[in-house]
């Protein structure tokens, strides 16, 4: 499991569990989440970086927005700083719009936090493969890749979308685990394809998001 996805699901088991705990008097998990909430964001934004193995702006955007939400939480300063977090993270927000089509790190397996990625594949004998989307959009382009028979992919969408571009020439198979959200296969020539031909299977994993497999790049 991937680091973003072991983060997110560790915070999200953790929610869960003070909230029985609350539900059951046990404690109060308001009071144990309010100081502490903004140590999810800082850990998202960390692991993001561990997970592409680069400084790169989106995820230091993201660990500064979650410090300074700790700081508040904290309350380490005198005033609010949710306004200046907020002023930060819009303003991030237009610099990497005003930067997107000079700044192109590539990266094998695209994890997309609060942003876009987009990677391309052409691995000669491919196997496995990752692909992450929380509150953004992420695209593996594989259409250049060869499977020798069989190869899958480990899709993760939590509020964003993930597209996966496949040659005409696999068969594909896609399942997972949707929780109000999708996934779906568009790719084409599925039924004329011979049976062996080389096979992907996708593992969906969409969360208030949608996983998409599909021959168009559009």
């Amino acid at each position: 499991m991937r680091p973003v996805r072991l983060w997110i699901g560790l915070v999200l088991l953790l929610l869960g569990v003070l909230g029985v705990l609350d539900a059951t008097g046990v404690v109060d998990a308001g009071t144990a989440i309010e100081p502490w909430w903004p140590v999810g964001i800082i850990g998202l934004g960390l692991l993001a970086m561990l997970t592409t193995r680069q400084i790169s702006f989106w995820p230091i955007v993201i660990t500064g927005f979650g410090l300074i939400l700790l700081a508040d939480a904290q309350n380490w300063a005198t005033g609010s700083l949710m306004g200046p977090a907020v002023l930060i993270l819009i303003g991030g927000a237009v610099l990497a719009g005003l930067a997107r089509h000079r700044i192109a790190a590539p990266v094998t397996e695209p994890v997309a936090v609060f942003s876009g990625a987009r990677a391309v594949d052409r691995s000669e004998h491919l196997t496995h493969s990752d692909v992450t989307a929380v509150f953004g959009g992420a695209t593996l382009d594989l259409r250049e890749a060869h499977i020798d028979e069989v190869a899958s992919v480990d899709a993760f969408a939590l509020f964003g979308g993930v597209k996966i571009l496949v040659p005409t020439g696999w068969r594909i198979a896609v399942g997972g685990l949707p929780i109000f959200g999708g996934y779906e296969d568009k790719t084409t020539g599925n039924g004329t394809l011979p049976p062996d031909a080389p096979l992907l299977k996708v593992n969906a994993t969409a969360i208030f998001g949608g996983v998409e497999v599909t021959n168009d790049p559009k």
